[in-house]
């Protein structure tokens, strides 16, 4: 009972740092991890996959009988250090620039069609 509970607070905390730092917040663990996609990287992803199959099986008190909290612990962790290292304003600002250098490359490439089209017919 006490290592089901232990693994339901792990969960607990990932789904806050992933509502914090990803703003992923409904539903239960796999789906956010579901949601999370390519945001996070492939051992994170299998970490937090882990934990949440913890969770499922710990809602089973004869599966909960089964659960090992010496695998858990560390995919834990792992996840937990990985999504505390998130900058927030960091992902805020580079999807900005992004944006603010895709804008800005298409209306140069539409100045250019301008001149090559006014060049064409003669206009300038």
């Amino acid at each position: 009972m006490e290592q089901a509970e232990h693994i339901r607070s792990h969960a607990e905390t990932l789904r806050r740092l992933m509502a914090r730092q990803l703003g992923l917040r409904k539903g239960r663990l796999s789906r956010r991890l579901a949601k999370a996609g390519r945001r996070l990287p492939t051992g994170v992803r299998k970490d937090i996959a882990l934990v949440a199959e913890a969770e499922e099986m710990a809602r089973n008190p004869r599966l909960a009988l089964r659960l090992d909290t010496t695998t858990i612990d560390p995919a834990f962790d792992r996840a937990a250090a990985h999504l505390r290292a998130i900058d927030v304003a960091d992902r805020r600002k580079g999807l900005f620039l992004s944006i603010l250098g895709s804008v800005a490359f298409n209306i140069l490439a539409v100045i250019v069609l301008l001149i090559v089209v006014l060049r064409w017919r003669g206009l300038a």
